[in-house]
């Protein structure tokens, strides 16, 4: 396989993608994946029978440049396949499926990116040199909600349901093949994405008309939890954690 033969596949499919056009991001698609790569040959460690990758990647971007990005709502995806391709390609033993968060973090600055590579038997991010400092950081990853974990959802003239959040992404929207489908006029077709990123739970405003509100506050891009209180257009939604009783 020709070393750029997974840059190309990657950019392909993203760039099929009217969005792709429109970032306004100081960070392409393609500098996070040649990044990835080489946070990867970075970052591996010796095994019993070769080379480790690590599979768990946390991409810190400057907020402006996660609002851009997250015009690609599977670029997370996207970046992990690459990933894990590269891994594969090198040779390195790969324990687990490569998952990736883009994180957009205050005081970094836009064109800034540190990446921070984990194992699975760790659960530990690990920054690598060549990002912003050099120096090691080591931070913990906890899961992103405690199981059993659930977005209740209110929409109006319809009884509440709750939706599991067992740690993959979700699109809330108005359209029928959305996650979390929600028949409101007052909600854009792609209206939100709430999903895992570094060991939160990120909700982020695609663009949508009438925007989203998290505990009557508008947000662009905000962490959430249990309890938190989230609108779009007419629907309620809150994050309940287990125990809390019965639907409303």
């Amino acid at each position: 396989m020709r070393p750029l033969a997974t840059l190309e596949r990657f950019l392909e499919r993203l760039f099929e993608r009217p969005t792709a056009r429109l970032l306004g991001a100081r960070l392409e698609p393609v500098t996070l994946a040649r990044r990835l790569e080489r946070a990867i040959d970075e970052a591996r460690r010796a095994g019993p029978d070769g080379p480790v990758a690590p599979t768990r990647f946390t991409l810190q971007v400057s907020l402006g440049d996660a609002a851009a990005l997250a015009a690609l709502p599977t670029l997370e995806e996207e970046l992990a396949g690459v990933a894990l391709d590269h891994a594969r390609r090198r040779g390195y033993r790969i324990r687990e499926q490569p998952v990736v968060a883009v994180l957009g973090v205050a005081g970094l600055e836009p064109g800034d990116l540190r990446i921070l590579a984990g194992f699975a038997d760790s659960r530990a991010a690990v920054e690598r040199p060549g990002a912003l400092h050099d120096r090691t950081l080591v931070h913990a990853l906890p899961p992103v909600v405690a199981p059993g974990t659930v977005l209740r959802v209110a929409a109006p003239g319809g009884a509440a349901r709750d939706i599991p959040l067992d740690g993959r992404p979700l699109t809330i929207g108005r359209a029928a093949d959305a996650d979390v489908a929600v028949p409101d006029p007052l909600v854009s077709r792609r209206h939100a994405r709430l999903a895992p990123r570094g060991g939160r739970l990120v909700l982020v405003d695609l663009g949508s008309t009438n925007g989203t509100r998290v505990n009557g506050a508008a947000i662009r891009e905000a962490v959430v939890g249990p309890g938190d209180r989230i609108e779009v257009g007419a629907t309620r939604l809150e994050i309940v954690p287990p125990g809390a009783g019965a639907r409303s």
